[in-house]
């Protein structure tokens, strides 16, 4: 099939959408690797439920996100923007500041326009009541502040609250007695099952922390994986297959609510899957290279998807790049949303893409986190990337990406003009969005605080 083709393939009536708003479900995994489903070719983790909903609509293999860990990443899901632009430079840890509170967010838009909004999991966009996410647009909220906590339910007595890592109802401690990624699976099915009959639309943001640290599996979860001999990826294994159960659950609640057919359900990672820094959880970025924390492919690009049955096609490929900003952006075009100019946006509307349009949404996208960066311009890549243990020396690689997705033959000796050109146009970005001012680097304090 031609490009063309397989982006007409993609939509169905979106020129003529019906007048009722649509509902929207974005689902968010924590430090999910991109080669660990199995519509990416994961063979040793069966992911039936995510792979489903890629096959039910379209499958963007080109998907990126803005940041290489997770508070970045999630803050541009929010605003629709880079998240440089609104305080959000790394992971925010326990006591620190968190995103802009005057920025508006996709739930506070949606709420404007009649949207019953609900959050569920994981928030890390700060713990300060200006940044709680009642205050950030959602009428509910079941899950916690910060970035990472057991997975098991809290021991009693176990001296004072802790804001950061606390199960909260709305405000309120909650006692929460299952594996969390259950918790989260059963409060997102109740939230969607509770839509049933209700006039005007809804907008669930059910944001994991499966699959970051620490490594905590039930026992009945790593039972299903007896041929994984290494300990940590038995164990990932575990909590990847729990994550793809609750998210079978909540479609299932979906469908049962009658609510399938005008819900648009869009699925990422927050971030590529951790390999040796930022809190390594066995995850697999096959055929990519690099993780977490760098701004290689295997940093940034991720799984992809989005469904909306009766206008979205099942089945279909989409090749073209695309960033999760953009999924803020069509969800605004599609509520009829009249956004705050003070705030534009950075990222584009998916709707003419997906109803034929040839035109690329981005022609160059950028990325920086610490002292390393990126710009992907049409299918060159130019990347800043620090020693490691493999190369004890910076590199300034330049790759192909449509010949060369693993970033493994560097052309930047044999095309100096394009080093040249592209490393000016990052410069121009970076002055643009971040400014002269270097990023401040934050330091984990604790390793289950890790971003």
């Amino acid at each position: 099939m031609k490009l063309q083709e397989l982006v007409v393939a993609g939509l169905l009536g979106v020129a003529a959408l019906a007048a009722e708003k649509p509902n929207v479900v974005f689902i968010v995994a924590d430090d999910m690797g991109y080669g660990d489903c199995g519509i990416h070719g994961c063979k040793d983790v069966p992911t039936p439920n995510l792979d489903a909903l890629a096959q039910a609509g379209v499958h963007f293999p080109q998907g990126y996100v803005t940041g290489t860990v997770c508070s970045p990443s999630r803050a541009a899901l929010m605003t629709g923007r880079y998240h440089y632009r609104d305080g959000v430079y790394d992971w925010i840890p326990p006591g620190k500041p968190g995103m802009h509170a005057d920025v508006p967010t996709v739930a506070q838009y949606l709420q404007k326009a009649g949207y019953r909004t609900a959050a569920v999991g994981k928030w890390h966009l700060g713990e300060e009541e200006a940044c709680h996410p009642l205050k950030r647009g959602f009428d509910e909220f079941y899950g916690f502040l910060g970035g990472g906590r057991s997975y098991f339910p809290d021991k009693p007595g176990k001296g004072k609250v802790n804001h950061y890592t606390q199960i909260l109802r709305g405000r309120e401690p909650a006692v929460e007695k299952e594996y969390t990624t259950h918790a989260f699976g059963r409060e997102a099915a109740a939230f969607l099952a509770r839509q049933k009959g209700q006039t005007g639309p809804f907008f669930l943001y059910l944001a994991f922390n499966a699959v970051h640290t620490p490594m905590e599996a039930p026992d009945d979860y790593l039972a299903r994986f007896p041929g994984i001999e290494e300990k940590k990826r038995r164990t990932y294994a575990g909590m990847l297959s729990a994550m793809d159960d609750n998210i079978g659950r909540a479609l299932k609640a979906l469908k049962e609510a009658g609510l399938e057919e005008n819900t648009l359900v869009c699925f990422i990672s927050d971030n590529g899957g951790p390999i040796v820094r930022n809190a390594p959880n066995a995850s697999k970025n096959t055929p990519l290279r690099g993780g977490k924390g760098e701004t290689w492919e295997g940093g940034i690009r991720v799984p992809f998807f989005m469904k909306w049955p009766g206008h979205l096609k099942a089945g279909t490929t989409c090749p073209q790049v695309v960033i999760q900003m953009d999924l803020t952006a069509t969800v605004l075009e599609l509520a009829g949303v009249q956004r705050d100019a003070q705030w534009p946006l950075d990222g584009v509307s998916l709707l003419p893409l997906l109803n034929g349009a040839q035109q690329r949404p981005h022609e160059t996208l950028c990325w920086e986190y610490g002292r390393q960066w990126a710009i992907r311009q049409g299918d060159w890549k130019l990347t800043y990337a620090l020693p490691t243990k493999e190369a004890k020396e910076p590199i300034l690689g330049l790759f192909d990406l449509s010949q060369d997705i693993g970033e493994s033959h560097d052309l930047a000796a044999a095309q100096p003009e394009k080093v040249k050109q592209l490393r000016a146009a990052w410069e121009q970005w970076r002055k643009d969005v971040i400014g002269s001012t270097p990023a401040p680097e934050v330091k984990p304090k604790k390793a289950n605080q890790s971003p």
